[in-house]
């Protein structure tokens, strides 16, 4: 509320007679008036207070802020209605003033006096604490009573909970001794819980780690976080009762209990986990090793293997253009023989060769136009494409990520096959096409190589992508049984799968389906192959 009084005589009058607490202040917040009220609380007289601040002698000074922030309020004309502060008294003690506010506003329209006049109600204010206690104690009362039952069986089920878990769970105290051990921990680690209880945890862990796992403790306990999971740090290891040192994850967890921290780990022994680890990593070097050796073999053995092959095959065709001839008719059909059969055994080195390589000098995955691949397999299938009269027709193919030479060799394989199969007196017409579905990564498209020829009963579809099978013989069709055995190791690579279907006599179609692009697990696979 704003004032326009402007009698001095009759402001004193109603400060003497007043019996409220009465404070006046100038535009700085000076004490201008302090009247007998505010004299008899404070132990002050007004000689001692005037022209000193007022928060600077009686307000706490971890209120001074807020008071200054409500002079400032009152000073520019904002009057608050009402607002409560401390003061406190000559002798220490602390007095809670409800204030209400006006001022003296001069012809100016400025503010040249604050008049603040309150009321103690620090009496008040404890009764009604006292009231809020008294409420709070008997609404703690009945809420202990009525959940003391529940708790004692709350207790009764977490008790039995840590007991039944197989991990070792382990409470230490601030000293570093042990205050919780559970009957994992006893299996784990060798000792009862009454031999454990009050002991350091030091006696659980390796000498040589003693020191530093005290400062780590110390760090964590300062840590704002309140808990580490399992695999957060690098492997600890533990000490049995028995002296046999053995390897553990940990997490922890830190808690306050009766004002100190207590810190609480859960240890799982790993020494089963990191034994298989182990195993399987020995088991990986093994096999890249052996892996390695069998490329080198497989190398060699095609290199020494060809050469004496080319030179039957050589030396067969000299004697059968130079002696043919001559020879009676028994041992042309054996020159005959064996020159297809020293054929057969070097395509088959050379298929070998190709199925083991699949693997060991695969290419890492990139973008790949699958038309391009078609077209260039189209134009090395050409000869066969006339020779029988063929025809291959290519639909719209997508863009996947793979293995650009793989992909070229997959359906090579693939459409061969279906030019070589063919029906006798039925020109082969082969359609490849391809169906795109999903979405985001798991968009995959199923490509499809169907033909015309002679087909096969689907009771041996189990059999047909195994190496060496065959279901016609050789003098039929040429070939080694490999090239689809190649055509299902090169799509297992990529993360697909190759199925066919077929009716006899009329034909086949196999699918392929591909993902468009390779996750990270089929690339990590990939590494590890």
């Amino acid at each position: 509320m704003k004032s326009t009084m402007s009698n001095p005589d009759l402001l004193d009058t109603i400060l003497e007679t007043i019996s409220a607490l009465v404070v006046v202040m100038d535009d700085q917040g000076r004490v201008v008036r302090f009247n007998e009220a505010c004299e008899e609380l404070t132990g002050y007289g007004f000689e001692e207070v005037k022209g000193e601040p007022i928060w600077e002698l009686l307000i706490p000074e971890n209120e001074r802020d807020a008071v200054i922030d409500v002079f400032d309020e009152l000073s520019a004309g904002n009057f608050p209605n009402r607002h409560e502060n401390n003061w406190v008294t000559r002798d220490g003690k602390r007095r809670i003033i409800d204030w209400s506010n006006s001022a003296v506003v001069g012809d100016d329209g400025k503010v040249q006096l604050v008049v603040a006049t309150g009321i103690d109600v620090t009496q008040r204010r404890q009764a009604e604490q006292d009231q809020r206690e008294v409420i709070r104690a008997r609404a703690a009362q009945e809420a202990a009573e009525a959940a003391r039952d529940s708790l004692r069986l709350s207790e009764e089920l977490f008790s039995g909970i840590v007991d039944l878990c197989a991990d070792a769970i382990i409470s230490i105290d601030t000293d570093h001794n042990i205050r919780l051990f559970n009957q994992g921990a006893e299996e784990i680690f060798g000792y009862t819980a009454d031999e454990a209880l009050g002991e350091p945890l030091s006696m659980l862990l390796p000498e040589s780690v003693h020191a530093a796992h005290a400062a780590h403790v110390e760090q964590f306990s300062s840590a704002a976080k309140p808990s580490r999971r399992m695999g957060q740090r690098q492997e600890i290891f533990g000490v049995r009762k028995n002296g046999d040192l053995f390897p553990a994850e940990a997490s922890i967890s830190k808690q306050r209990v009766d004002g100190q921290w207590r810190f609480t780990a859960v240890v799982r022994d790993v020494t089963n986990a990191k034994e298989a680890r182990d195993q399987l990593r020995r088991a990986n070097e093994e096999l890249e090793r052996s892996n390695s050796e069998l490329e080198q073999f497989a190398t060699v053995a095609s290199h020494d293997l060809q050469e004496p092959l080319r030179k039957i095959q050589a030396f067969g065709e000299r004697l059968s253009s130079k002696y043919g001839d001559d020879l009676p008719e028994r041992g042309a059909d054996y020159l005959e023989r064996m020159c297809d059969a020293a054929g057969r055994m070097s395509q088959l080195i050379d298929d070998l060769l190709a199925f083991s390589r699949v693997t060991t000098r695969a290419k890492p995955f990139e973008s790949v136009e699958l038309e391009e691949i078609l077209e260039a397999v189209i134009t090395d299938l050409e000869v066969r494409i006339e020779r029988t009269g063929g025809q291959v027709e290519v639909e719209q193919m997508p863009q996947v990520e793979a293995d650009p030479t793989q992909m070229r060799l997959l359906f090579q394989n693939l459409v061969g096959n279906a030019l070589k199969f063919h029906r006798e007196g039925v020109p082969p017409l082969v359609r490849v096409g391809c169906e795109c579905s999903g979405d985001g990564p798991e968009q995959v498209c199923r490509i499809f190589v169907q033909d015309n020829g002679v087909g096969f009963d689907e009771k041996y579809l189990d059999r047909i992508f195994n190496v060496f099978e065959r279901l016609h013989g050789r003098g039929t069709y040429e070939g080694t049984g490999v090239g689809l055995a190649i055509c299902q190791k090169i799509v297992d690579r990529h993360g697909g799968e190759l199925d066919a279907t077929s009716t006899p006599g009329e034909g086949s179609r196999f699918v392929v389906t591909l993902p468009l692009k390779q996750s990270d697990q089929t690339e990590d696979n990939d590494e590890q192959r």
